[in-house]
Order: structure tokens, then sequence, then C-alpha cells
């Protein structure tokens, strides 16, 4: 079982203190969960053995659980399901950005996350994506060297690092009252004082955008980015990584 392997996949990214205790509870996870764990097909199948059989001590299974939980959610999810979730994200993308002449900086940002996440999920969760990932190629808008294809995307990211450019110049700095620390930031998204965003940034991103909206208000940032991962293996990518929560 590759299990281990995906799931340390998935903490790219983390300090590696964090990673040590995350992999230690997976570890420590699996072997509670002996002898029958080889035996276990699926997700599905390991997740409730586990919770019958946690591990003694204060051990930090929780993580563990969650990857599990959420990447047998995307193997349940098909491929027509899939289709209309990426149609879908694509059409709300494009009415939010028709309707909004005078976009605030927080719109700006959550449609950049939102198109970030389409066009590069197999990067993960992209407030932690440097500054340099983006490039404009005249009228091309590159992502971490791949021309991004899907129009209203590339729209959103232009706009965004338009607005990243321009808020690095001193006078338009203090003008919008932007700390110097978040101007300053190798971050495409930074936090408001530099930093990585919170977790729940994206989650949120998606919410605003389905605010109101009854049709696809089920959406979550793991459903949309097993639909363009599809995406991506159809056109010739490959599906290298497995899907954390995001």
């Amino acid at each position: 079982m590759d299990v281990l392997r995906e799931f340390q996949k998935s903490l790219e990214g983390r300090r590696p203190s964090t990673i040590r205790l995350y992999m230690a509870g997976a570890r420590a996870a699996l072997e509670a969960a002996k002898p029958n764990v080889a035996e276990h097909g699926s997700y599905a199948e390991l997740l409730p053995r586990i919770r019958e059989n946690p591990p003694k001590g204060r051990i930090r299974i929780k993580p563990f659980l969650r990857f599990l939980a959420a990447a047998e959610a995307n193997n349940s999810i098909s491929s027509c399901d899939l289709q209309v979730t990426e149609d879908w994200v694509i059409q709300a993308v494009k009415r939010h950005m028709r309707a909004q002449k005078n976009p605030s900086i927080a719109t700006r940002r959550d449609l950049a996350l939102i198109a970030s996440l389409c066009c590069g999920p197999a990067r993960g969760n992209p407030r932690k994506w440097p500054q340099n990932c983006i490039h404009i190629s005249g009228t091309d808008v590159l992502l971490w060297g791949k021309r991004v294809e899907e129009p209203v995307f590339a729209l959103a990211l232009r706009f965004w690092h338009a607005w990243r450019e321009r808020r690095a110049r001193p006078d338009q700095r203090r003008l919008y009252r932007k700390a110097s620390q978040w101007s300053d930031s190798k971050l495409l998204f930074p936090g408001p004082r530099g930093g990585a965003l919170g977790r729940a940034a994206l989650h949120n991103a998606l919410r605003r955008l389905l605010a109101g909206v009854g049709e696809g208000s089920n959406l979550t940032p793991q459903k949309v980015r097993a639909a363009f991962l599809s995406r991506d293996a159809l056109e010739g990518g490959s599906r290298t990584d497995a899907l954390p929560a995001l």
C-alpha cells in the first residue's frame, strides 16, 4: 500500500518538524490497525479500521484521517460530476468578472485564487505559491511555465498580477495603506503581514463565489481540484500526487 508515500507527498511545503510529527502519527495508526491493513484495498475500508483501532498515547493521527477521508471522497466522484464541476466553476468565475465593474482587492484575490487552483491543480493549494510563478508574455499568461488556456482564468490571473506589481510601488502602497510586508512579500497571495494566507482562504474564496447560488453550492476545493486534475489527465498530463485536504 502506497498510502504513506501519498500522505507524505500531500505534506509538501510544511515545516520538516510538522511532517515528521504527522508521518509518525500515520505510521502509528497503520501499526495499530494491523494485522489486516494490507488486505484493505481502498481508503474507505482502511479508514474505519483505524478508527476502530486507534493507536494508544497522544499521537497526532487526525491529519492522516482527514487525508484518507478526502482521498476517498475524490475517488467517489464520477467523471460526469467532474465535468459538471469544471463547467460550473468556469461559468461562475465568468459571471463574477462581468458583474464586478470595480472589484475590491478581496474579490480580485478570490477569483485569482480559484483560477490558480484550476490552472495548477497538481501544485496543491496556491496560498504558498511564489509571486514569480506567474509570468506575462504579451497576450499570454504563463503559470508555472505553462500557458493558461482558459480565457477567464487568464484574465483573473492577469488582473491579480497587475495589482501585485502596482502595489509594490511605494506611492501606491501608501495610497492603499498596505503594509510594506505585504507589498514586499515574495508570495503570490500574501496575507496582511506578508506571510501565507490562512488554511481556510481557498475554502472562503469558493464560498464567496457561491454565495446566494443554489446550483453548485456543495462544491469544495477538493472537488474543484479533482475536476481540473481530470482535465489535465485527459489533455496528456499525469496525475502524480494524491489529493490532500486543501
